[in-house]
């Protein structure tokens, strides 16, 4: 059972993982249309742009030869102050900075309605930083709400890839802080779980999706940015604990490096001195070079040999997330908008592919414990009565160092050997085991019960100093008598019993105890025989 719920478990990680990436790929594919492949929205170019001294721009658009079907010109600004003017007239303005959050607008799907009485349009824009001073905008012309619509859709696989990385974080850390301690997981799950928090928030925040419907930009455009700082942490703990680098010195350093300047661009930020979209390539570089380490030491264990499951993976998610991110980054200083083009899909099967192996290799050592647990439970149980036997008794005993409050009560089968000679020796194994299932009834409940020989019994209560122990002995006799008139054996159970509490003043340790427990078992038994 134990087996097939395990089977179970590995098999339903493995269909997360196949919906996930169909579930993608379908998003992807049923969503690949552009806007200058629509006959409504088109691009649209100035027929003059002006470069004004303070370093903004002007474009400037003739509609009169564009048709009454087009409502709407749009276009993406990024860390841009824009407005739009037709005949002197302003029709259109996106101009809230961060104020002491930044000096930024952030980025930013501008639909600038028009209608067919404008002749001409001028847009406007200034940079807020030189950095993105020289980037070149592209506008489109349309239905609003067509081209809404159409980059929606565009962006949702997009949209579906990063908000399955956060959701995947959240059920990790609640998973691990919910569990750590009844399945024994491991550290670098918490580690991956933190890294993919930050990844998936980083890269859900800069999707199209969250441009159109997100309002607050301040917050927007700082997001990201936080969080590419925050990410090289558990990215490093994570590869250091999963491959088991132990590069303490490197570890150290570059976590160490990566706080002092969070620390410091966080200072350079709020005074204005160089904001973090100014800074971004000392956060871009350092990224880099984390994972380059992690790819060269992913390479250096397969040059020694090292062929483990998880080498595996890292050897080939870490090569296409390096692959990704190089990609990306080009990206992003060559277009606007969503710039990442693969690196968000790669990291989202490579995060399964990781969190599908540590919950393995939690099961893993789940069934171990289990199985090593039913071995001591096998290795400490008497078979046949399903008490502990003597090696669990001698070992309460040579461990039990607190006497204080302790009871020890024994028992022994009456005509064991007569029962066994006259009807066989499987009566005698039911006698044993009648007798040992009324013991434990009336006592198991109070301590431990040993079958501590064949037809012998033992029961250590720790804390019976409050006990009725004449009470209990009266009910275990009470139980046997009933059970020879009930039960309807062959043979006639006969039990003598005898109990000790510890003395401090005569019991030297516990086997003292057990030793005076034993000889007042042994007076019942000569009283039982004479009263016979």
């Amino acid at each position: 059972m134990r087996c097939n719920k395990k089977n179970i478990l590995q098999h339903l990680n493995i269909v997360i993982i196949i919906a996930v990436f169909a579930m993608i790929v379908f998003c992807r594919f049923s969503t690949q249309h552009k806007f200058i492949d629509n006959t409504i929205t088109k691009q649209i170019k100035p027929y003059a742009v002006a470069n004004l001294e303070d370093g903004s721009k002007e474009y400037f658009f003739d509609l009169r030869s564009c048709g009454t079907e087009y409502s709407c010109i749009l276009v993406y600004t990024s860390h841009d102050i824009i407005s739009a003017y037709s005949v002197g007239r302003e029709i259109y303005s996106f101009t809230q900075t961060g104020g002491i959050w930044g000096s930024t607008t952030g980025s930013k799907y501008n639909f600038i309605d028009i209608n067919e009485k404008m002749a001409n349009i001028v847009v406007h824009v200034t940079p807020c930083y030189d950095v993105v001073a020289d980037q070149e905008l592209t506008f489109y012309i349309g239905s609003t709400y067509k081209m809404y619509n159409e980059i929606m859709t565009s962006s949702m696989p997009r949209y579906i890839a990063s908000l399955s990385l956060l959701s995947l974080s959240i059920l990790l850390i609640i998973y691990y802080f919910a569990m750590k301690e009844k399945q024994g997981l491991r550290i670098d799950l918490i580690y991956l779980a933190f890294f993919t928090l930050f990844c998936g928030l980083w890269s859900l925040v800069e999707t199209d999706v969250s441009s159109l419907t997100v309002h607050n930009k301040i917050a927007e455009s700082l997001i990201p940015y936080v969080c590419l700082m925050f990410v090289i942490p558990p990215f490093i703990l994570f590869f250091d604990e999963y491959l088991k680098l132990k590069s303490k010195w490197f570890k150290n350093i570059i976590i160490t490096y990566s706080m002092v300047q969070a620390g410091v661009l966080f200072i350079l930020h709020f005074t204005k001195i160089a904001e973090f979209r100014e800074t971004l390539p000392a956060m871009q570089i350092l990224l880099l070079i984390t994972t380059l380490y992690s790819v060269i030491r992913v390479v250096i264990k397969i040059i020694n040999r090292n062929f483990s499951r998880q080498v595996y993976i890292c050897a080939i998610g870490l090569t296409l997330f390096a692959i990704a991110m190089i990609v990306d980054v080009t990206a992003y200083y060559n277009s606007l908008g969503d710039a990442d083009i693969m690196g968000r899909y790669t990291f989202l099967i490579f995060v399964l592919l990781l969190t599908w192996d540590l919950l393995r290799g939690t099961y893993e050592v789940i069934a171990k414990g289990r199985r090593a647990k039913q071995l001591e439970v096998f290795a400490l149980t008497d078979s046949m009565t399903g008490l502990l036997n003597r090696n669990a008794y001698e070992s309460q005993a040579g461990s039990e160092n607190n006497l204080n409050g302790l009871v020890a009560v024994v028992a022994d089968a009456n005509g064991l050997k007569k029962c066994n000679d006259t009807l066989g020796h499987e009566a005698g194994d039911k006698y044993i085991s009648v007798v040992a299932d009324i013991f434990n009834s009336v006592f198991g409940k109070y301590g431990n019960c040993y079958r501590t020989g064949g037809d012998e019994f033992c029961c250590i209560i720790t804390q019976g100093k409050h006990l009725n122990m004449e009470r209990l002995k009266k009910l275990f006799l009470t139980k046997v008598y009933t059970e020879n008139l009930e039960g309807g054996y062959e043979f006639d159970l006969g039990v003598a019993i005898g109990y000790a509490s510890y003395d401090a003043s005569i019991d030297e340790g516990f086997k003292s105890v057990v030793k005076r427990a034993d000889t007042h078992m042994y007076e019942d038994k000569r009283s039982s025989k004479q009263l016979g």
